[in-house]
């Protein structure tokens, strides 16, 4: 986002820091897994948390979705980042594989910031 990520104690140090000051993420357990459901919400923060209507009942496992990511991952499901993971099964709380987050990322790219 044309933030300057040079410098740092660690590789990822200036990234974390813009992040949290622009409230993408908290930046606790920056070395931890990340769950579909976070991975849904930081890109939801990214572009400003736009409002969103309607529900994902057609997922056996809405349920599962954290209280402050649901708007997150109904607008996900709405934009095409994700489409569960097949089974009517989003999986939230499920750590995201690489392959899962490449795959978000590039639907992201793709579906909203084009």
């Amino acid at each position: 986002d044309g933030a300057e990520t040079d410098g740092g104690s660690t590789w990822y140090e200036k990234g974390m820091a813009w992040s949290v000051a622009n409230g993408v993420s908290d930046g606790s357990n920056p070395n931890g897994a990340v769950s579909r459901e976070q991975f849904a919400t930081m890109l939801y923060r990214y572009v400003g948390s736009p409002a969103v209507s309607g529900s994902l009942t057609g997922f056996a496992d809405v349920n599962e979705i954290s209280d402050y990511a649901e708007s997150a991952m109904l607008w996900a499901v709405q934009n095409g980042i994700t489409s569960g993971k097949g089974n009517g099964v989003l999986d939230p709380q499920g750590s995201a594989t690489r392959a899962e987050l490449s795959q978000m990322l590039m639907n992201f790219i793709v579906n909203v910031m084009e």
